[in-house]
């Protein structure tokens, strides 16, 4: 997820809950154990990974697009996992099929606040099924993130037709660099993406993965006749 989103647990398509929910957890793999492989099967067996997009998901390894140092919920707060001290955790919860806080902000007094994470895997793979794009669509992503998601899209539609854009100068920075070295190079933009981004529309679909309250009329306006828009 881009900044400033909350984490998502349900994909909606214009406006509308998705015929097939994001179905419970239910991991056949312990997480200490789980390799992308495992995870790829488990989400296909799930059903949210369609036979579209799980070759991307094989092919694109999310683990580089996470920082070194990433944070878990433990209920009371936010666990760190630093790759340096602890590279078995750190690759384990990089394959599993959880969210990740990928960046702490200071927030008021001592305390520290998320302002991007991935996304649990199974929430990626729902919304991208429910996004369904031609081979031919034009994407605008809102919120970049960690670049993961822009290089999914990328991977199976090809870099030209993809645009992501995210308000975090630092974010689009780390993303543009961690798809390069994948040999990806759709358009990242930091900006304020309420504001989509005219100069490449028409876009025959739009997907956010920060949370909004209502979708903004600049991503209709930008919206090709019979676009889809999916949100969290």
């Amino acid at each position: 997820m881009g900044k400033h989103g909350g984490k998502p647990d349900t994909a909606e398509s214009d406006g509308h809950k998705p015929d097939k929910p994001i179905p419970p957890r239910t991991p056949t793999t312990p997480a200490q154990e789980m390799t992308m492989p495992a995870l790829v099967g488990e989400l296909a067996a799930t059903g949210v990974l369609t036979d579209e997009w799980r070759e991307a998901v094989t092919a694109v390894d999310r683990r580089r697009f996470l920082p070194d140092l990433i944070w878990t919920s433990d209920g009371d707060g936010w666990a760190p996992c630093s790759r340096t001290d602890d590279p078995e955790r750190w690759e384990a919860l990089a394959h599993s099929d959880t969210a990740l806080v990928t960046q702490m902000t200071a927030g008021p007094g001592s305390e520290r606040v998320p302002t991007s994470s991935a996304s649990m895997p199974r929430v990626v793979a729902t919304m991208l099924r429910e996004l369904a794009p031609e081979e031919s669509s034009r994407v605008l992503e809102i919120g970049t993130g960690t670049g993961y998601n822009a290089a999914l899209l990328a991977h199976r539609l090809g870099s030209h037709r993809v645009t992501t854009v995210d308000i975090d100068p630092d974010l689009t920075r780390r993303a543009r660099s961690a798809l390069a070295a994948q040999g990806l190079d759709p358009t990242v933009i930091a900006a304020d993406g309420e504001a989509g981004w005219p100069p490449g529309a028409p876009y025959d679909r739009i997907i956010a993965t920060c949370a909004v309250h209502q979708v903004p009329y600049a991503w209709v306006e930008q919206a090709a006749p019979g676009a889809v828009i999916v949100t969290p």
